[in-house]
């Protein structure tokens, strides 16, 4: 049986979804509860049609946290501690991904991960993606659920970035769907809630991207 590196444990994923084109939030009252109620039945209408698009960002945004994390090597199980890190900042990732005024939903849950790599590097040689949170942005739940979170899919080898082969992700109960604004403070990009929504809106078909299983036991 091949060998493998494995690393798992509590695990964040977010879905982003563009609404910039889709929805104008000048057209709304966002302090009218009624005229909120009228946006959030917009915002479900779009992704229930397919209109809404989902974004591919420079850097996923799925973060293991470090307390508790196992990386397995060889059958020796390692430590967040134990590892190198390459640090990245979720302020620059939005910078990076987002203009000012774009408008996104954000779909996100909690469970625990699992991430195979085809791989069997000497812990020394392992370098993998770290959250940092110390930019001058207001404070945001978006950025606290990412802060010291360990990313997956930022693995390098000897500086070689390193592919997932196969994961799962279990969820737990926390599931939010969540609107956002780019809004800019000082040269500093961040997302500005809007409105949250009740996940009993959508399907359960609109949550496969984030809870799926997606093993190939061919590997």
């Amino acid at each position: 049986m091949e060998v493998i590196m494995v690393i798992r444990g509590n695990t964040n994923i977010v879905k982003v979804y563009d609404y910039s084109y889709l929805i104008n939030l000048n057209e709304y009252d966002l302090s009218d509860s009624k005229d909120l109620e009228r946006l959030n039945d917009a915002v479900v209408s779009f992704l229930d049609s397919g209109e809404a698009e989902a974004l591919s960002l420079n850097e996923e945004l799925v973060g293991v946290n470090p307390d508790g994390t196992e990386i397995e090597i060889e059958n020796n199980v390692y430590t967040a501690e134990e590892v190198d890190y390459d640090n990245k900042n979720v302020n620059n990732i939005i910078n990076e991904n987002f203009k000012v005024g774009d408008v996104v939903l954000l779909l996100r849950a909690n469970g625990e991960g699992y991430f195979e790599y085809e791989v069997n590097p000497k812990v020394d040689e392992l370098k993998i993606g770290y959250t940092a949170c110390d930019m001058e942005a207001p404070d945001n739940e978006f950025y606290n659920n990412f802060c010291d979170l360990l990313l997956p899919y930022s693995v390098t080898v000897n500086g070689e970035k390193i592919e997932i082969t196969a994961n799962n992700f279990y969820p737990k109960s926390e599931m939010t769907a969540e609107l956002y604004v780019v809004k800019e403070e000082e040269g500093v990009k961040f997302l500005d809630k809007v409105s949250e929504l009740d996940v009993m809106h959508f399907g359960w078909d609109l949550f496969e991207d984030i809870i799926q299983v997606d093993y190939d036991e061919s590997k």
